[in-house]
């Protein structure tokens, strides 16, 4: 991919030129500043103190940032709010600098755009693209001007926009973001050894571009993946198709020889199997014991497309990998926010598809009726596409050459907690989920220990209550 990085410290015209250059190219721009004003603005709307670090890490979870639009005018969301003329305020520029010294904060928003990068043509603008988010770039340009200059071009933009502001406060806030970008602990801004270093202070806008691109070869941009799984960086009105791997012959067979054996040697009564939706999207949760408890999920209710969250790390064997891939599986790094997963579970949904998650998040080992805590992810998934939840139920756990019993529940939205705060949202849409399974335990307790797994003895039983 085409990645080109620019350096420089505020008012240097970084943002407008990369635009620019993105423009001429056709590649896409996208603005790191940008994220890190989005931070700021939500400590602001939150009297979060920048100072405190301690708060500011605890909130960046609440906080959901993308960018929709097209590749050259792209808006970017806050909690799915633009914020795209907020984030331009004197206060919150100021804030961003401050914000942009938290190490965490820094480490999640890079790690943001280096999954952007690796998978589409970018020109990024900051201050560490060039020694930190991209060092492998293979175009670095260190852009600036004098700080009289800088500070008259911030002072005629804010003035244009109606913000009355005096020119010795704004060349005063220049000077002492320049101070401390260069002095910060983590991730200075630096001119790197191999960066082309350009002063604008007497150039024009267009000659600066044109100066950068002619330093770029065009046979560098490469063709972006129809499917680019990195993070969420557009909202298309209608998602792409979703590019499916063709694996061979031979794994096609394997996967299907062991569908086979599973059905014979895993027989599994599925319980009021109509209940389980033939269209639509949905997010499909299930307690979770064993190795196998996907496979009569996936096989005698998924109708052909096949999703199911697994862990990354039985990928580590390139068979098993095919293997899982071409089951339907789709693997997430546990324990970390792994955005290129949740982009590719996203999309599924938003395609009208079935996702398979086990909320555990890990098999109940001890096999015992108490279900392990829940985890986030399938409150996340249904918060953030507003998919139903449709529940199963295992009775126990599921063996060879036994009787297994798994329950459909009745599907169930989350509308309750559409409107609240993200982290607030998930929390309580986690609880409810985990009461809703609680209740399917009562349910096929009774219908196997007291019914053995009649469901016409139950609904009579049911009847007579």
């Amino acid at each position: 991919m085409l990645n080109i990085a620019i350096d420089g410290p505020a008012g240097a015209g970084k943002s407008t030129i990369s635009k620019k250059i993105a423009e001429k190219l056709n590649i896409t721009y996208l603005d790191t500043g940008a994220m890190y004003r989005a931070v700021a603005l939500y400590m602001l709307q939150n009297n979060i103190p920048i100072q405190n670090e301690e708060l500011v890490s605890k909130n960046l979870k609440n906080i959901s940032i993308d960018f929709r639009g097209s590749s050259l005018d792209k808006h970017i969301f806050l909690n799915n709010v633009d914020v795209s003329k907020e984030i331009r305020q004197h206060e919150v520029s100021k804030a961003a600098s401050d914000v942009s010294k938290i190490v965490i904060v820094r480490d999640t928003l890079v790690n943001m755009q280096r999954n952007i990068a690796k998978c589409t043509n970018v020109v990024l603008d900051g201050r560490d693209i060039t020694s930190n988010v991209l060092k492998d770039a293979k175009y670095k340009f260190y852009l600036t001007a004098s700080s009289q200059v800088r500070a008259k071009r911030r002072y005629d933009e804010l003035i244009a926009k109606g913000t009355q502001i005096e020119f010795d406060t704004v060349l005063k806030d220049v000077e002492d973001r320049d101070y401390n970008d260069m002095n910060r602990a983590y991730a200075p801004l630096v001119k790197t050894e191999d960066s082309i270093e350009i002063d604008s202070t007497n150039m024009t806008i267009d000659e600066v571009v044109d100066k950068i691109c002619s330093y770029i070869s065009l046979n560098d941009i490469e063709k972006e993946p129809e499917v680019v799984n990195n993070i969420e960086i557009s909202k298309p009105i209608k998602n792409p198709p979703i590019t499916h791997k063709k694996h061979s012959i031979f794994i096609r067979a394997i996967v299907k020889i062991a569908r086979g054996l599973m059905k014979i040697l895993w027989p599994t009564k599925i319980l009021y199997k109509e209940k389980f939706p033939k269209d639509g999207r949905s997010v499909v949760i299930c307690n979770h014991y064993s190795k196998v408890d996907a496979d009569p999920i996936l096989s005698r209710l998924f109708d052909g497309k096949t999703n199911v969250v697994f862990k990354s790390e039985l990928t580590k064997s390139a068979f098993i990998r095919n293997f899982l891939d071409c089951f339907g599986g789709i693997p997430i790094r546990r324990g970390e926010s792994d955005m290129a997963a949740l982009k590719k579970l996203i999309q599924k949904l938003e395609n009208d598809e079935k996702i398979l998650i086990f909320p555990e998040g890990t098999r109940n080992m001890s096999a015992a009726k108490v279900m392990l805590p829940f985890k986030e992810g399938a409150a996340m998934l249904a918060l953030k596409t507003k998919s139903p939840i449709v529940p199963l139920f295992y009775y126990d756990y599921p063996g060879p050459f036994k009787k297994n019993y798994l329950l459909v529940g009745d599907a169930f939205t989350l509308e309750e907690f559409y409107k609240m705060k993200p982290k607030e949202g998930r929390d309580k849409a986690t609880k409810y989920i985990r009461q809703k399974m609680e209740e399917m335990r009562i349910e096929i307790d009774c219908i196997v220990e007291q019914c053995g797994g009649n469901i016409k003895k139950y609904e009579e039983m049911k009847g007579k209550m």
